[in-house]
């Protein structure tokens, strides 16, 4: 236990300063972007006045380290500030959407997991034959469609010609769990589709290493089963590597859930980013970046103690 505190203590002090890094960035890349907040809220009819009115109102003629003080502290008290067109408190309504992304990314994750691991394993037994070439190509023409063009195709054939799930839209678990599922199927499939082919593919190539190494040969000698041979040896050390691919996935499936979220029209974070960057909604883009930034530093440190679970000389 004193181990896994030390290294949690010191994986913590390094994710400090990449948090501070990345607000720094958010910050600076809205005031880089043509046509500021005080622009963007007074309208494009607004005198030269009017606006200046505006920027002194909401602190934007101050030095910009001050500015970045002022929004940083009210970031660390909760506050996101306010949306420049519809004056909703934006903490407010990323807690609304924050559970919806949360959702439908947890679930693309799961869908491939549970179909990229065992292809993985599977493919990675079976070596050079007909079955280990199909897995491979079912995984490349997974890796070549692009998540938003099957999502296109999955809602027209799927959900307009065949009718079996809604098109569009989205039902809070609260509502019921069968409703839920349904609206939240299609879109976790077609989300995880390429995730699944990549843990499928780094999955078989850690496994057929390890199922190489001398150990497993000298298991096969002498004569533990199959099933432990490639469950208790091969793939708790396999999936070391595996991890590593499925932080960063969990990472990309943030930003690929954007576009997923606009097709089916589903009421997340992505869909509440595009929205905001469009019509430079400027305190929404901050808030929503800035969760996404912590939501990445997150998966990092799971990632890192899961290193830390699998192989306790990670922990010194």
């Amino acid at each position: 236990m004193r181990g896994m505190g030390g290294m949690l203590l010191r994986r913590l002090a390094t994710l400090l300063p990449t948090a501070i890094v990345g607000t720094i960035v958010v910050f600076s890349l809205d005031q880089l972007t043509p046509g500021g907040a005080a622009e963007a809220a007074a309208g494009p009819n607004a005198t030269p006045q009017q606006i200046a009115a505006l920027k002194h109102q909401m602190g934007l003629d101050k030095p910009l380290p001050v500015q970045y003080g002022t929004w940083l502290a009210g970031l660390f008290h909760g506050d996101f500030g306010q949306s420049l067109l519809n004056r909703q408190d934006v903490g407010a309504e990323i807690t609304q959407r924050l559970p919806v992304t949360i959702e439908l990314t947890a679930a693309a994750l799961i869908v491939a997991l549970v179909v990229g691991i065992p292809l993985g394993i599977l493919s990675a037994s079976r070596r050079q034959s007909r079955l280990d070439g199909t897995v491979l190509g079912l995984s490349g023409l997974g890796l070549a469609i692009p998540e938003f063009l099957l999502a296109m195709l999955a809602v027209d054939i799927v959900c307009l010609k065949l009718g079996w799930l809604p098109p569009t839209g989205w039902t809070p678990i609260s509502q019921g769990l069968g409703a839920n599922l349904q609206t939240l199927l299609l879109p976790a499939l077609t989300l995880g589709s390429g995730a699944a082919a990549v843990i499928t593919r780094q999955t078989r190539s850690a496994m057929a290493e390890v199922l190489d190494s001398p150990f497993i040969r000298t298991a096969w000698a002498l004569g533990l089963p199959q099933r432990q041979i490639y469950f208790r040896f091969a793939l708790r050390n396999a999936l070391i590597s595996v991890i590593t691919v499925v932080g960063l996935i969990a990472a990309a499936l943030l930003g690929a859930a954007v576009l997923i979220e606009r097709v089916f029209v589903i009421p997340g974070m992505g869909s509440m980013l595009v929205d905001a960057v469009t019509q430079k909604d400027f305190p929404v883009t901050q808030g929503v970046t800035v969760v996404f930034i912590a939501i990445v530093i997150l998966i990092n440190l799971l990632v890192d103690i899961s290193y830390a679970v699998l192989d306790p000389r990670i922990r010194s």
